[in-house]
């Protein structure tokens, strides 16, 4: 078709990307085009500004919790934030710890790739897992049947960890890493191959968190990308250094705050404040539009690599519809990694460690079903955004995680650019926190205490506790480097992590929820998943394209294959050794796992109560069931007879992610508030008056009063000393 017969541009709405050449039309190359948006200065500030100012009031919010609550800052309490924390904070710190740089880049990028069954999938595929092994907590104990059907990949993945949650109070009440609990039960083989992997693993988490981190700041300030890499954990290690768990449990609640009343600005923008669409009315048509059969998609009308026309495996080709095979294919690729990056990420642990066994469960749902908001929220306006605005965004911007940025650029100018390097770099901070006391605790725990020093005192422990963080994140920044030298992209990381360490998933569940399960059957699935895993991407990637490069890895197919087979692999491998082998364990060296100090627990004996646990444990899975098959089978079904949506749909379907992004924002910024009112109440007491002082006198008193009841003969005694006193007191006064 000749350029004359074709409007320039197809649509006013992006007339600005377009440009006339010589009679011909033109589309703009790329949106960013190399250029920053912001100035360098802006960017350092963001980075230096706020790194230095959470590194500092969270260090004072910690300060205050010692001064004026009495917290004993040792390296139980820095490593486990006393195992006391509440049900608002850990649904907090959840929320956080999952909402990684990918969490707000990628999400909008299988938006802008796939339409709206991109961020569905995404939300869904983090959240939700595994319902087989939900039913398998139930039923196998007791029957030794395996329900393994290894097809149900669907449970939510939050959900199910809270089980995993409930089952660390009742089995390993003392433990501090999962790598603990593989020692104490599998013994010294498999604890340095589950410590291997769970290495791995934040290695992989914390290079997602950079490279997406880094490439966001250098394309929206032009801050050098290696800076930027080694400049963002600076704030992030001084806090962690100063506070331990407890202050990245603090600065993840104050990032939680800021990323969440980010997502409602957004969100609210776009389907109602903004002038360019700001209604789902008008988003709805535009993506008619932008997907339309008959717009032209050559050169130079558009560019290779930039939406154009319909989409490749959507239903008629549309962007409204869930019928997407693409959509699909990255569902289960997503399932599968984010099985690994939770389930063999101590950082997860840690938390649930951490944890009140009364909050633990509630913590778990609520912070699942808030997450849930992020991505899919976030990504149904920003990503179906950036089409309905016809944005000129390249696969490679996209695959870097520009999708959002230039979305919020094209909205709000300047001012959208630093909203979201805000919320990037606040999730990034954050969740590289939870990484460094992942780290911090696997090295202290795992490697110090378990074989250098098995005597090793609290200050001991905590000296090395600290020096991991600050030595972990300085390779951080180097790391990051590295990758952004080698070329690979957030993108590529985050769909090649299912295959590196995916294979360790089922065995670290049955390691806590099957008794028969044995050592060598977790030692050869693991090793031998990951194995075959990386050799089946290899092999399709090569039997599907030709060549082996980080293109070709990349793409969907070899992807997928290495995935299932390294996850399911790596399980059935290990049920088959325990069937033929199996250990009939009893939990019982694991909950020998001891303490370096001993603390007084302030939490009431009923806590740990067998009956309550298991009343707990019966209450999550219960709910989670319930909440699978609503978000897994009747939410995906009831999108099927709609095909392609009809405006009143896609307008329901805003209305969902606007509601649910309002309601999970409310929740998670009140509740941990409320919860811990007394505490806030006595640390402004202790600053500004002599009441909390006078209360632990009083206090002291009584407790003293008490003793002296009980035993006679220390009253006997006060009295003398006190006399003996007295009567020194005026010999020194005639004298």
């Amino acid at each position: 078709m000749a350029s004359s017969q074709v409007q320039c541009p197809p649509f006013g709405f992006s007339a600005k990307y377009y440009s006339s050449d010589g009679g011909g039309c033109v589309r703009q190359i790329s949106f960013f085009e190399g250029k920053a948006v912001l100035n360098q200065g802006v960017g350092y500030s963001v980075i230096l500004g706020f790194g230095a100012f959470f590194a500092v009031f969270t260090s004072f919010l910690v300060w205050l919790e010692k001064r004026y609550v009495g917290s004993r800052h040792t390296s139980e309490w820095f490593n486990t934030a006393g195992r006391n924390v509440k049900t608002g904070l850990i649904a907090s710190v959840i929320v956080s710890q999952w909402t990684w740089a990918a969490t707000i880049l990628q999400s909008s990028n299988v938006a802008w790739q796939y339409g709206i069954s991109g961020p569905f999938w995404y939300a869904s595929g983090a959240t939700i897992q595994a319902c087989s092994l939900v039913f398998f907590t139930l039923e196998f104990p007791e029957k030794n049947i395996l329900h393994l059907n290894l097809t149900l990949l669907a449970n939510e993945q939050v959900l199910l960890f809270g089980v995993m949650a409930i089952e660390i109070k009742r089995k390993a009440p003392h433990a501090h890493t999962v790598c603990e609990i593989v020692k104490a039960r599998w013994g010294t083989p498999a604890h340095i191959v589950f410590l291997a992997f769970c290495f791995l693993t934040n290695i992989i988490v914390t290079a997602m968190l950079l490279l997406g981190g880094s490439a966001v700041v250098n394309a929206l300030t032009g801050v050098n990308i290696y800076a930027a890499s080694f400049l963002i954990p600076l704030g992030v290690i001084v806090y962690t250094l100063a506070g331990g768990l407890k202050a990245t449990f603090l600065a993840s609640y104050i990032h939680s705050v800021i990323v969440h009343l980010v997502l409602v600005i957004f969100v609210y923008l776009v389907y109602t404040a903004s002038s360019e669409l700001g209604s789902p009315s008008v988003i709805y048509h535009r993506l008619l539009e932008v997907g339309n059969k008959s717009r032209v998609c050559q050169e130079p009308f558009s560019h290779d690599g930039q939406s154009c026309g319909p989409v490749s495996g959507n239903y008629k080709g549309s962007y409204l519809t869930m019928l997407s095979s693409g959509g699909l294919v990255f569902g289960i690729i997503n399932i599968v990694g984010n099985f690994g990056t939770v389930f063999v990420d101590n950082g997860y642990w840690v938390s649930a460690i951490a944890a009140r066994p009364s909050s633990t469960h509630k913590g778990y749902l609520l912070g699942g079903l808030v997450w849930f908001a992020v991505p899919f929220s976030l990504a149904t306006s920003l990503g179906l955004g950036a089409l309905a605005l016809d944005l000129p965004i390249t696969e490679s911007e996209a695959s870097h995680g520009l999708v959002p940025p230039a979305t919020a650029i094209a909205l709000m100018g300047k001012g959208g650019s630093i909203l979201l390097l805000t919320m990037l770099f606040m999730a990034v901070t954050s969740a590289g926190s939870s990484e460094l006391i992942a780290v911090s605790s696997l090295c202290t725990y795992d490697i110090y205490r378990t074989y250098i020093n098995p005597n090793a005192s609290g200050k001991k422990i905590l000296r090395v506790s600290r020096a991991v963080v600050l030595g972990f994140g300085c390779f951080m920044g180097l790391l990051a480097v590295i990758l952004n030298k080698a070329g690979v992209s957030l993108g590529w990381m985050y769909l090649a992590t299912g295959i590196l360490i995916g294979s360790a998933v089922l065995p670290i569940a049955f390691m806590l929820l099957w008794r028969k399960a044995n050592a060598i059957g977790a030692i050869l699935g693991t090793i031998i998943g990951c194995v075959l895993g990386v050799i089946t991407w290899l092999v399709v990637t090569k039997v599907e394209y030709g060549r082996i490069n980080l293109d070709t890895t990349g793409r969907n197919a070899p992807m997928l294959a290495g995935n299932l087979v390294s996850v399911l692999t790596g399980g059935a491998i290990h049920a088959v050794c325990s069937f033929l082998w199996p250990q009939d364990y009893d939990w019982d060296t694991t909950k020998q796992i001891t303490m370096v100090e001993k603390e007084k627990n302030e939490l009431p004996a009923e806590e740990f109560k067998e009956e309550k646990l298991i009343k707990a444990k019966a209450w999550i899975i219960k709910w989670g069931v319930g909440f699978t098959v609503v978000i897994v089978i009747l939410w995906p079904l009831l999108t099927l007879p709609a095909g392609e949506f009809g405006l009143g749909y896609f307008t329901f379907w805003a209305v969902i992610a606007i509601v649910w992004g309002t309601i999970g924002s409310a929740v998670i910024i009140a509740l941990p508030l409320m919860e811990s009112w007394e505490t806030i109440q006595s640390v402004c007491l202790g600053m500004f008056t002599n009441d909390r002082l006078m209360e632990k006198v009083e206090e002291m008193n009584i407790r003293l009063h008490a003793i002296i009841l009980a035993i006679p003969e220390a009253e006997r005694i006060y009295l003398l000393e006190e006399e003996k006193a007295r009567k020194k007191e005026e010999s020194e006064h005639l004298a």
